[in-house]
């Protein structure tokens, strides 16, 4: 990130307390502001595509609306730029690298972007170059975007904004991390190598570094475009393998990829496969997440409450001084229990969102009196939130009892 970019995130942080009081007045002056954090690239930006995720479930409608731009959004680096990442990585002699490199890039997200190359030897790949400086500004830029969600009180107050501004620094600082990712990458090819109904790109970590990913080319089809013109028995099968995917990380890899944005997934239109792109997020399933979640899959499998409020409890979430507040979340949770009371969910048809958003408008008056689950379970709760939008936005009908009860060992 540039020096300019810095300053642009301190000015903006600096006239929060007169800018934002009125930001979330019109959609329009929340999408300038979303716009505004997108031209600061980096860790900004991709918070801001964290938290357009949640959806109205944790920011006002009108900014989170704004904050979908940033899914898709990023600003080209400078060709100046690029050369010079290039003369950092790989020497002064770079160019002699590669028989072909292409200026324009292919792609173009929160922390870098991706360009097209040739080997010598004739091999396709595609190098993901990080923006210059974007490391160095992480702490910066978080920071800046808490005390913009805390001055316009874009956040419920109960929400811990310096544990999750921690959280999402640690994140940050794995994902430009690309020797970790490369590592990722390789790690989550090896368990799923075997299932040929998914495709990921091949690392190649001779022309890698910390700051470069190198990976093999795959051409493939954006899985939301591609879903445009597929069938209905198409898009459930997609749609199926996702939520079984999205199972088999939590219960049987012990390791996610827990960025949902549907730019990460890709669709193959001459074998039929998913492709999986993005590793940078990726981490480990801990055996207690794990048995968390476990626990409250057969809570709503079974819509026992006992064992529900035992998942609040263990999520250190549960007030017994506050029982008005707990019958909600359980209501909540059932309300949930949904996706498993029929043979196939559909998603599309569903409006199982607007509905909790609505019981969830009840739980305000509340916040101040409730303790949100530690940050490492809002992460997987991103992956399981993202994988219901990505399913509602194919139009998918998903067996999902069945496919809990396929992959979910429960104990």
């Amino acid at each position: 990130m540039t020096a300019g970019a810095v300053e642009s995130a301190r000015r903006l942080s600096d006239r929060a307390a007169d800018d934002l009081p009125h930001v979330l007045l019109t959609g329009e002056s929340a999408k300038r502001l979303a716009m505004r954090l997108s031209r600061l690239r980096g860790a900004a930006m991709k918070v801001g595509q964290m938290l357009s995720l949640e959806g109205d479930n944790l920011l006002p409608p009108e900014f989170a609306k704004a904050l979908e731009v940033l899914r898709s959004s990023a600003h080209k680096m400078p060709d100046a730029q690029v050369r010079q990442m290039l003369r950092e990585e790989y020497g002064a002699d770079f160019e002699e690298r590669f028989a072909e490199f292409d200026d324009e890039p292919i792609a173009a997200a929160s922390i870098g972007q991706v360009h097209r190359v040739l080997t010598h030897a004739g091999e396709e790949l595609v190098l993901k170059i990080q923006y210059p400086g974007v490391r160095e500004s992480i702490d910066s830029d978080v920071d800046n975007l808490k005390s913009l969600l805390s001055l316009a009180r874009l956040v419920p107050s109960s929400v811990d904004l310096n544990s999750f501004a921690e959280e999402v620094k640690k994140e940050l600082r794995q994902e430009v991390d690309y020797d970790r990712e490369l590592a990722m990458l390789t790690t989550y090819r090896q368990k799923i190598l075997s299932d040929e109904r998914f495709l990921l790109p091949r690392p190649v970590p001779e022309h890698s570094t910390s700051r470069i990913l190198a990976m093999g080319r795959i051409y493939a089809t954006p899985l939301l475009t591609w879903s445009q013109g597929a069938s209905q028995e198409e898009r459930d099968r997609v749609g199926s393998l996702l939520f079984e995917l999205l199972l088999r990380e939590l219960f049987e890899f012990h390791f996610s990829q827990t960025d949902p944005n549907p730019a990460n997934y890709q669709y193959d239109n001459q074998t039929g496969q998913i492709v999986l792109l993005d590793f940078g997020a990726a981490r480990e399933v801990a055996p207690h997440v794990a048995n968390i979640y476990r626990k409250a899959f057969w809570g709503l499998m079974g819509r026992d409450v006992e064992l529900l409020r035992q998942v609040l409890v263990d999520l250190g979430a549960y007030n017994p001084d506050v029982p008005e507040a707990m019958a909600l979340l359980i209501e909540l949770s059932l309300e949930a229990a949904e996706a498993f009371d029929t043979e196939y969910y559909d998603f599309a048809a569903s409006d199982l969102q607007k509905r909790m958003n609505i019981r969830g408008r009840k739980m305000v008056k509340y916040h101040s009196q409730l303790t949100p689950p530690p940050p490492e379970y809002l992460f997987f709760q991103r992956k399981l939130t993202g994988t219901f939008l990505l399913c509602r936005q194919l139009g998918a009908r998903v067996p999902c009892r069945k496919l809990v009860e396929q992959v979910v060992i429960f104990e």
